[in-house]
């Protein structure tokens, strides 16, 4: 599948057109190169509705001017230049109308993950200096288009949309931005692969029992805290008696997602989720400026999407089905900061109160992806031909902390001070319950 993008990936302005010596002050230019192209799978699951995913690839770039002047004949002049690769995986539910002739019309809708890579180029020097940046982004996508021919061969043209949910990649320049909303042209070209019509029945057509490929949804409850916050061990005597780093997290109980399972042969088969669930936590720090002790506050939500890709072995014992997974999970968390505010407490002769003076609704998130083993333990139950309910424990060790908030150093502590710990962080261990109704 390829295509052609009909909106630019950034927006580029001039904040300052009077710089030094006729240059800009601060001015950006972006460049969207004209071509979107990767690979796309698409698969029959009932009667007019498809499940479509494509690994699309695209590019752009842009550069950064600003000049100034200092003094009488100072001039203080920064140039960047930044290329962008950009990943994006939209998986589509789509839905095929009513043909005409050798035309096939269709809508689509889903969303879409987007995983963008910054090369920023900072000369002067012989070489000059890079720097990557790594941003991710989900939203939602809808398309309509047409296909076209008949049995082996279908190509096809579609117009879609996507509607990032936050602003996809993070530029340091304030005059160029990343746009939220994408419009494509695309033209693709399927072949079908089955030995019999493109057009036969879906892989969701009849007993789960009897097919290979089975969709449904999951959810359950988490039995394991997401997140874990402490107190510092030295109170912060200035301000009340308040620690100088405080935490507080929630975790939300549930988890929920699709399903996907593939029976590979006898009882065994491969099985794909994913399962979104949310936590929220509190950070307060304080620290002394002068005869003045600065309070600040921050509120986050963390969004989180996991992704177990497990074999499942299924014994048959009369109406139940036990069975046993192992296998990865993958895990993405995007932290973002929903409030902040700052004050500052007098100190100094005698404490008061602090004045919270500032306060920010949202703040830049930050992406983070862990990986671990993932097993689990349950069984399925028969309730008839077409509904396939299960239950069933599941555990995964995280090998790394997805969400680590650590206090910042004090600058006149010696050099073989040890780090501290971090005031909030994720868990390693995670338990889950989880119940499942395949189709």
């Amino acid at each position: 599948m390829g295509g052609v993008p009909l909106t630019h990936v950034f927006t580029a302005d001039t904040l300052n057109p009077n710089g030094a010596f006729g240059l800009c002050g601060e001015c950006g230019v972006q460049h969207t190169l004209p071509y979107v192209v990767g690979p796309a799978i698409q698969i029959h699951l009932w009667r007019p509705l498809y499940l479509d995913a494509q690994g699309l690839y695209s590019r752009a770039d842009y550069t950064f001017i600003s000049t100034s002047v200092t003094g009488s004949t100072g001039i203080i002049h920064a140039f960047s230049r930044s290329g962008v690769d950009r990943w994006e995986v939209p998986i589509l539910l789509k839905i095929q109308l009513k043909p005409w002739r050798l035309v096939h019309p269709f809508a689509a809708a889903g969303v879409s993950f987007q995983h963008g890579q910054q090369f920023v180029f900072f000369p002067p020097g012989p070489h000059g200096e890079v720097d990557i940046n790594t941003d991710s982004a989900i939203g939602a996508t809808f398309a309509a288009g047409a296909s076209f021919g008949s049995r082996w061969v279908r190509p096809s043209i579609e117009v879609r949309y996507t509607r990032w949910a936050e602003q996809p990649l993070v530029t340091a320049p304030t005059t160029v931005t990343a746009k939220r909303d994408e419009a494509q042209f695309l033209a693709g070209l399927m072949f079908a692969v089955k030995s019999d019509r493109p057009d036969a029945s879906g892989i969701l057509e009849g007993s789960p029992l009897g097919r290979r490929v089975s969709l449904g949804i999951k959810g359950g409850l988490l039995l394991t805290d997401a997140l874990s916050a402490r107190m510092s061990e030295t109170s912060n005597l200035f301000v009340f008696g308040t620690c100088l780093e405080c935490g507080t997290s929630r975790t939300l109980p549930y988890a929920v997602g699709p399903a996907l399972e593939i029976r590979i042969a006898g009882g065994l088969s491969a099985t794909a989720e994913v399962l979104y669930s949310h936590a929220n936590y509190n950070h307060i720090s304080t620290g002394k400026i002068a005869s003045f002790a600065a309070v600040a506050e921050e509120k986050h939500a963390v969004g989180r999407w996991e992704a177990p890709l497990l074999l499942k072995y299924s014994l048959k014992m009369g109406g139940l089905t036990p069975f046993i997974a192992a296998g990865a999970s993958v895990q993405y968390d995007r932290d973002s900061r929903v409030r902040r505010l700052q004050g500052l407490a007098e100190i100094s002769p005698f404490p008061t109160l602090p004045q919270f003076q500032l306060s920010t609704a949202s703040g830049p998130p930050a992406d983070s992806l862990v990986v671990g083993p993932t097993a689990s333990l349950g069984t399925s139950f028969n309730a008839g031909r077409r509904v396939h309910p299960s239950i069933e424990v599941r555990y995964t060790h995280w090998i790394d902390r997805a969400i680590s908030v650590t206090p910042s150093p004090d600058p006149f502590a010696p050099l073989s001070t040890p780090p501290n710990p971090p005031t909030i962080f994720s868990t390693h261990n995670q338990i889950q319950l989880l119940v499942g109704i395949m189709f």
